[in-house]
């Protein structure tokens, strides 16, 4: 499975020498993850989920195991920031950095990779969980203490806030208007499956260089000190093994999901992931755990390239 996985780290790699080569502008490095973020994946998950059967969109014990999963780890992720002194609402960030992958830059060109098309609407929806939940966690968490703090704002308009962030964002758009078609069984027009498909194809390869991109701006040599991996190991090793762990105990001992089901499949596999660069935008908006976040998401990165190998193989 070497030739499935390293392929994907290939193109990772690609865009890391060429940011690092080219020296890219903050401009540029915007402006290809918009493309990927807005339009590409956006367009790859809405033809998948529109063009999908209902039934496969209400597998319940594929979103139970998925949303177990997170919430375990996120939990750990929790436990270990006490354990370190480090209090709500910052504590919020090392549960996301335990839970939160890149699932829409690498976790969906993965699966599609190693099992094909039939894995892009597990995969859409996997992305969805894996992003609502941990999002949403952090701003309600910062929400409620600067509340605390300030008394300007109820905690009804929190959560009203986080909610409106997470339904904003474009992959959380697509999938639901992709399942509107779905739902009330609305057949798509040729020119607009087409104009999807178009799109869509480019997704994979385009989030996966944009990820490399991204890295090759993560200046991460000055801070690999003994006293910062120390804080970053544990939440990297609940992410990247933790994680899927939790997924396939429930997913196989608790709903006697089979190893062929493309569902089981991807659930693993998008728990597996590493840690998303998303935690870093958090942590950065926040000022908090910015150094750490972008070590884990480098650390974790070079790990999975044995993990995610090991687990491709088995699921093979």
């Amino acid at each position: 499975m070497i030739n499935t996985a390293l392929p994907i780290f290939l193109v990772i790699f690609v865009g890391f020498i060429f940011a690092k080569k080219e020296k890219f502008t903050n401009e540029s490095e915007q402006l290809i993850n918009s493309y990927v973020l807005n339009i590409a994946l956006p367009a790859l998950l809405f033809l998948a989920v529109a063009q999908a059967n209902i039934n496969e969109l209400l597998r319940y014990d594929f979103l139970i195991s998925t949303l177990v999963g997170i919430f375990i780890a996120y939990i750990l992720g929790i436990i270990f920031a006490f354990i370190i002194k480090i209090n709500s609402p910052q504590s919020s960030l090392v549960g996301m950095a335990s839970c939160y992958g890149t699932t829409g830059y690498m976790g969906i060109p993965l699966v599609i990779i190693a099992f094909g098309t039939i894995a892009v609407v597990p995969a859409a929806i996997a992305t969805i969980l894996h992003n609502i939940p941990a999002i949403m966690t952090v701003v309600i968490t910062y929400g409620i203490m600067t509340q605390e703090a300030e008394k300007k704002v109820t905690t009804l308009d929190i959560i009203k806030s986080a909610f409106l962030v997470t339904l904003k964002n474009p992959l959380t758009l697509s999938v639901l208007a992709g399942m509107i078609f779905t739902t009330f069984n609305i057949s798509l027009p040729k020119i607009l499956i087409t104009f999807s498909s178009f799109l869509g194809s480019a997704a994979g390869p385009t989030a996966l260089f944009a990820l490399g991109i991204g890295l090759a701006k993560l200046n991460i040599n000055e801070h690999l000190k003994i006293n910062k991996l120390l804080k970053i190991f544990p939440v990297v090793f609940i992410k990247i093994i933790i994680q899927p762990l939790v997924t396939f105990l429930v997913g196989y001992y608790a709903f006697n999901m089979s190893l062929d089901d493309i569902y089981f499949k991807t659930a693993i596999i998008m728990a597996a992931l590493p840690v998303g660069a998303g935690v870093y935008v958090f942590a950065n908006k926040y000022n908090y755990y910015k150094e750490e976040s972008s070590i884990a998401i480098m650390i974790s990165l070079m790990i999975t390239l044995l993990t995610l190998t090991y687990i491709l193989n088995i699921l093979q």
